[in-house]
C-alpha cells in the first residue's frame, strides 16, 4: 500500500507541477512565445525550432497546438506554416523525460527549500516575480513527483514483480503503454513510470521499449479524444499531432523488427544507445520517437496540410473567427495599422445585433447560432486587442498613442458588452414563450444595439441622439425589479430570470452609452463634453 500511495502522490504532484509550470510560464513569457512562433513564416526549419522551444518551455504539445491554432485563425500563420511548429512542440516536451532519467534527488530538496523560503519572504507578492515563483513551485512539485514515482518500487517484492512482467508479450506491453498514456493524456508520464520500473529492476529494457512506443501512440489518441467536438483548424492540428506520434512509433517499430529479422539483436543495440545505462536508453528512445515523427512531418508540411484538411475541413467558426482587416505586416505603418484596427472595431459593433434573438421573427431563436457568432466575435476582439498591444509596444508618436489607447478602451468595453448580450440572450431564449417584459427588454436592447451599429460611421449628432437615448433609467428599472421581486414570492423561477435579465439589460445599455461616448468624434477643441463623461 505504501508503494501505491507513493505512486499516486507522485502522479498527483507531477500533474499539479506540470499545470503550474505551464500556466505560470505562459503568463511570464507567453507573449514572447507567441512572438517566437510567429517567426514560423520564415521557413520550416525556423518554425520547427520555434516549436521545440515552445514545447520545452510549456512542456505541453497541446498548448503549442492551441497557440498555433489561434495564430492560424488570426492569419498570422497558415496551416502549412503551423505544421512544423506543432511537430517541434512534440520534440520540446522530451526535455522532461531527459531530466527524469537523471538523479535529481538532492537538487529537488534544495529547490523545494528555496521555493518555500522565497514564498515565506513574500517574493510572490512582487509583480515581476509572481509568475516566476509559480514556475519554480511547479518545477519543484514536478520533480518531487518524479522522485516519488522513481522511489515507490523500493517497498515492493521485486522478485514477484519481475516474474509477473517476465511473461509479458511485446503486444501487451505496447497496449499497457497506450492505455496509461491515453488515461493520463501524457506519454511523458507513462515513460517516467517505465523508468521507475527499470530503476527498480522488475521491467526489462525490451519490455520498456514497447511500453514507451505504446505510450507515444496513446498520447496521440488522447489528443483526438480531448478535442471532442472541436473542428476546423483546431482539429487539423490535432491530426498533425497524431501523425507525428503515429509516424514516430511506426518507424522505430520497423527498425526494431528489421534488426530482429536480420539477426542484428535490437535489444543489445537499444542498450548500447544509453552507454549501458537503461534510464539513458529510455530517455534517448523517447527523444528519437519525437524526432522520427516530427522531422518527416515538418519536411512534408504541404502534404501533411492536405491530409489534415481532408480529415477536418475549415469550419464555419474558423471563418467567422478570422479578422477581416488587421494584418500583422501592417504594424510597420502605425497610421495604416490604426485605421485597420478601427475598421475591425466597427465591424465588431456591426455584429452586435446578431448576438441577440429577433423575437419579431416567427421562427424560434437558435441559441447554438448565437453562441457560434459570439465565439467568433470574441475571438476577433481578442486578436484585435493583441494587434493594438503589439502596435503600442513598437513605440508610437503621441497622437498615434492616444488613438491606440482609445481603441484599447473601446475593445475592453466592447468585449464586456458582447458577454452581457450573450448572457442576456441565454435567459431570453431559455423561455418557452417569452413573457411580455422579456419581449420588450429584448427588442428594446436590440434596437439600441442596431442604433449603435448605424451610428459608428455617422456624424456627432447621431452619437448625441444615442447618448441621450441611453441616458440613466435606473429608477425605472429598479421599479420593475421591485415589482418582479414581489411577484416572485412563492411563484415560479421565471420572475427571478426576468430580474436577472433586467440587470443585464441595464448593464448593456450603460455599455452602449459608454461606447457611444468613446467613439463620438471630438469637437474642434479636442475635448469631450464634460456632461457626458
Amino acid at each position: 500500500m505504501s508503494s501505491i500511495g507513493e505512486i499516486l502522490a507522485g502522479l498527483g504532484l507531477l500533474f499539479v507541477g506540470l499545470r503550474l509550470l505551464s500556466a505560470n510560464l505562459q503568463q511570464a513569457v507567453g507573449g514572447r512565445i507567441r512572438q517566437l512562433m510567429k517567426t514560423a513564416t520564415q521557413s520550416a526549419l525556423i518554425g520547427f525550432a520555434a516549436g521545440c522551444v515552445a514545447g520545452g518551455v510549456t512542456q505541453s504539445s497541446n498548448a503549442v497546438a492551441v497557440i498555433s491554432g489561434n495564430l492560424v485563425r488570426s492569419r498570422v500563420l497558415t496551416t502549412r506554416e503551423a505544421v512544423p511548429v506543432v511537430a517541434g512542440g512534440n520534440v520540446g516536451t522530451s526535455l522532461l523525460v531527459l531530466l527524469a532519467a537523471i538523479n535529481l534527488h538532492i537538487a529537488v530538496l534544495f529547490l523545494i527549500g528555496l521555493v518555500g523560503i522565497s514564498f515565506h519572504a513574500g517574493l510572490d507578492k512582487r509583480a515581476g516575480l509572481r509568475d516566476w515563483m509559480g514556475v519554480l513551485l511547479g518545477l519543484a512539485l514536478l520533480f518531487l513527483g518524479i522522485d516519488f514515482i522513481k522511489g515507490a518500487p523500493r517497498h515492493l517484492d521485486i522478485t514477484a514483480l519481475a516474474e509477473l512482467f517476465d511473461g509479458i508479450s511485446p503486444l501487451l506491453a505496447l497496449t499497457i503503454g497506450l492505455v496509461v498514456a491515453a488515461v493520463t493524456q501524457s506519454s511523458s508520464t507513462a515513460t517516467i513510470l517505465a523508468l521507475a520500473g527499470i530503476k527498480a529492476g522488475f521491467i526489462d529494457l525490451d519490455i520498456c521499449f514497447f511500453v514507451v512506443l505504446g505510450a507515444n501512440l496513446g498520447s496521440g489518441i488522447a489528443t483526438l479524444l480531448a478535442a471532442g467536438a472541436l473542428g476546423g483548424v483546431g482539429r487539423q492540428l490535432c491530426y498533425v499531432h497524431i501523425l507525428v506520434k503515429g509516424l514516430g512509433t511506426a518507424l522505430l517499430l520497423l527498425v526494431w523488427l528489421g534488426l530482429d529479422a536480420l539477426g542484428g539483436d535490437p535489444s543489445r543495440r537499444f542498450a548500447d544507445v544509453g552507454g549501458g545505462d537503461p534510464s539513458a536508453s529510455v530517455s534517448m528512445l523517447f527523444l528519437a520517437l519525437q524526432l522520427a515523427g516530427a522531422l518527416p512531418v515538418a519536411t512534408l508540411r504541404t502534404l501533411v496540410e492536405r491530409i489534415a484538411s481532408r480529415f477536418s475541413p475549415p469550419s464555419l467558426e474558423d471563418s467567422i473567427s478570422r479578422p477581416r482587416y488587421i494584418d500583422p505586416a501592417a504594424i510597420a505603418d502605425p497610421a495604416g495599422a490604426l485605421e485597420l484596427s478601427g475598421q475591425e472595431i466597427a465591424g465588431l459593433i456591426n455584429r452586435l445585433p446578431t448576438l441577440l434573438p429577433d423575437l419579431d421573427n416567427a421562427q424560434r431563436p437558435d441559441p447554438a447560432s448565437i453562441g457560434l457568432l459570439a465565439r467568433g466575435s470574441s475571438a476577433i476582439a481578442e486578436e484585435t486587442d493583441r494587434f493594438v498591444v503589439d502596435l503600442i509596444a513598437r513605440g508610437l508618436s503621441d497622437r498615434h498613442l492616444d488613438l491606440a489607447l482609445g481603441q484599447q478602451s473601446q475593445l475592453e468595453m466592447l468585449q464586456a458588452l458582447q458577454q452581457s448580450l450573450v448572457d442576456f440572450s441565454a435567459i431570453i431564449t431559455g423561455f418557452e414563450t417569452a413573457p411580455p417584459l422579456a419581449f420588450n427588454l429584448s427588442e428594446a436592447l436590440r434596437t439600441l444595439v442596431m442604433q449603435l451599429a448605424d451610428t459608428t460611421a455617422g456624424p456627432a449628432e447621431d452619437f448625441d441622439f444615442l447618448i441621450e437615448l441611453t441616458g440613466d433609467r435606473s429608477e425605472h428599472l429598479n421599479r420593475i425589479r421591485r415589482e418582479l421581486a414581489v411577484s416572485a414570492l412563492g411563484a415560479e423561477a421565471d420572475a427571478q430570470h426576468l430580474v436577472l435579465a433586467t440587470s443585464l439589460f441595464e448593464r448593456a445599455v450603460w455599455l452602449v452609452r459608454r461606447i457611444a461616448i468613446a467613439m463620438k468624434p471630438l469637437p474642434p477643441g479636442g475635448r469631450t463634453d464634460p456632461a457626458l463623461a
